[in-house]
């Protein structure tokens, strides 16, 4: 903290919004925190807020007193990268605001609406001899009673919602029976929580506050005196834990969830020094404490690739080496499979850092680096200050709790193109590997074999293309963030034209790589999205799409398409993608993009070396 303030007092805008960031996003101690948010406002104040924050509306609405968590969220999202104007709503009105149509809530328009309930907002309980079944039906009304409203403000507002689930009673009267009895608080509580996650539509993403008091422990998480006093849902010991739990899930709705965690290897994946104590030395896997707890950590980040968060190699060290201990001892958990990429050597580790992204095609902000060494840890906080890079310290049994608490790899959807993002990656890499050796272009692209499908949007895809709008940053002309109502209306929307592309070649299955839609509004065709994964660039996908809606439109009798461009810090790449498809500039944009426009009925198909199946009319 006294660094922040002297990097404040000196005018290094950059390097104190890095400092507040870091701190931000580890900061464990409530009044640490409220300090950290008093610097944060003075820094905006004479400096301005950092740059490249994605801006959103957020309702914080109330089951319990809320006025000290908005301060803190709003820090817990800035570290996020995440600028949120935040509606307040009133004390213990949440049902009330979220289904009256005239509500402040509804008038604000909330992109996403936190929902701050306890358990001591439902209406019924069952009694301590409650039967089965009728403990089975008041958590169905239970249940009812928190989704109802959401659904009302969803169909209004078109938000995405994060609802907490339940924590449970400080007391049990009936002690261990409890878990025995239907109508026992806690068993009562578990059961609405299950049945809660169970019919949560997918605009409701849940705030497991329950998983928080099973890791903290209900005498950290609940404070019954501040409570009774003034309706706090949670203590001030554990509101930073609870804070970020929200922006996680804030951050992943939004599509800014980290998706790589790069990895040192001494005394991060192993015990001891590979270069020194050799394969025969180094500690992993059964035998000892510290061997235990390090196949431990591996298990959970083996857990973590096969969710979608992929892994690399960030280490000191001599390659053929460090190779050798993820295929030579039969302790590791970990593979070399299971890396996407493997920076073993003698460079400084944010120079490898900055490869594997350019490798990768990934933003650093998406990185998060772990190390047990201090120094390495600043070294890299210094130089990236957009990577995440937890104080995970030089305990093995602490790491995974550290990683988890940090809320870093929040999703709100899990799809089959996250389970194979490791191969997905892997692929990409081959790819590139073979463009660079390769002396023709075209013999390049006919060699890949690729075949397409392009599709209309379509209830089975729905949740994938919802998900690759809000996270693709790069390859993305207007960088239109969206909830999935939205995606579903487009769907249906008879005057919209919507497409989705899945490819493959001859390294694999890349899966649905490519989104676009637009209106139709006379003669006129108007793009709203178009956005690719950029594991794909360079292979003709573009011009694919570009065909196949040069042929929807001259179906429909559009005269006109018409396109923008808003350019972010990320999406350079796509400057010129409608001058490369034939569009002439039509002026700006009132928001600084560039307008473009394309007469059809001058418009040429462009030739790609991909097979296709074309959508059904």
């Amino acid at each position: 903290m006294e660094r922040l303030k002297k990097l404040i007092s000196a005018g290094d805008a950059a390097s104190a919004w890095s400092r507040v960031r870091a701190l931000a996003q580890t900061c464990a101690d409530y009044t640490a925190l409220l300090s950290l948010a008093r610097q944060a406002d003075r820094l905006e104040k004479e400096a301005g807020p950092p740059k490249g924050l994605t801006p959103v509306r957020l309702a914080l609405l109330s089951g319990a007193t809320i006025d000290l968590l908005a301060k803190p969220l709003r820090l817990a999202l800035l570290a996020r990268g995440i600028a949120a104007e935040i509606h307040v709503g009133g004390y213990g009105q949440f049902v009330q605001e979220m289904i009256d149509p005239a509500s402040p809530v509804t008038a604000f328009g909330p992109r996403i609406a936190v929902v701050v309930n306890t358990p001591y907002n439902l209406p019924a309980w069952p009694e301590i001899g409650t039967g089965q079944a009728d403990a089975v039906e008041l958590a169905e009304q239970a249940v009812d009673y928190l989704l109802k409203p959401c659904a009302a403000l969803h169909d209004r507002t078109g938000c995405d919602i994060v609802l907490n689930n339940l924590h449970p009673p400080p007391a049990r009267p009936a002690g261990n029976l409890g878990a025995k009895l239907p109508g026992d608080a806690a068993n009562f509580v578990r059961r609405v929580n299950v049945a809660l996650g169970d019919c949560a539509p997918s605009y409701v993403h849940i705030h497991d506050v329950a998983a928080l008091v099973e890791r903290v422990g209900m005498r950290s998480f609940f404070d019954a005196r501040y409570w009774y006093h003034a309706k706090h849902p949670v203590s001030f010991a554990s509101l930073p834990d609870y804070v970020r739990g929200i922006a996680g899930i804030v951050a992943a709705a939004l599509g800014k969830s980290y998706k790589l965690v790069a990895l040192d290897l001494d005394n991060t994946l192993w015990g001891g020094i590979l270069g020194d104590d050799g394969l025969e030395g180094i500690e992993i896997g059964e035998g000892t404490p510290a061997g235990e707890a390090f196949k431990a950590f591996q298990m959970y980040l083996k857990a973590l690739r096969d969710r979608g968060i992929v892994l690399a190699v960030c280490s000191k060290n001599d390659e053929s080496i460090a190779r050798r201990a993820f295929t030579d001892h039969p302790e590791t958990i970990l593979k070399l499979d299971d890396f996407v990429a493997f920076k073993a050597n003698w460079q400084p580790k944010s120079d490898n850092l900055r490869a594997i992204a350019e490798e990768l095609s990934l933003g650093l902000d998406s990185f998060v680096f772990v190390d047990d060494n201090p120094a390495e840890r600043e070294q890299v906080r210094q130089i990236l200050p957009q990577v995440a890079i937890p104080e995970v310290g030089d305990d093995p049994a602490e790491y995974p709790a550290m990683l988890d608490a940090g809320h870093y790899f929040e999703a709100v959807a899990l799809t089959a193109e996250d389970r194979e993002r490791t191969q997905t990656y892997r692929r990409r890499r081959a790819a590139g590997e073979a463009l660079a050796a390769a002396t023709d272009l075209t013999a390049y692209l006919k060699s890949l074999d690729m075949w397409a499908i392009v599709r209309p949007f379509d209830e089975a895809s729905l949740e994938r293309i919802t998900q690759l709008t809000n996270k693709t940053n790069q390859f993305n002309v207007t960088t239109r963030r969206v909830t999935p109502a939205q995606m579903e209306a487009l769907a249906d929307d008879p005057q919209a034209v919507t497409r989705y592309v899945r490819l493959r070649d001859c390294f694999g299955d890349h899966g649905l790589i490519c989104v676009f839609s637009a209106t139709v509004d006379g003669e006129v065709m108007t793009v709203q999205d178009w956005l690719m994964s950029c594991r794909v660039l360079k292979r003709g996908v573009e011009f694919l799409l570009f065909n196949d809606i040069l042929e929807e439109a001259r179906r429909r009798g559009v005269r006109v398409i018409a396109g923008v461009y808003r350019p972010t810090e990320r999406n350079a790449l796509v400057k010129d993608l409608y001058r490369d498809l034939g569009f002439s500039p039509d002026g700006e944009a009132v928001d600084g993009g560039s307008l473009w426009r394309l007469e059809v009925s001058q418009a040429k198909p462009l030739e790609h070396f991909i097979e296709t199946e074309t959508p059904a009319s």
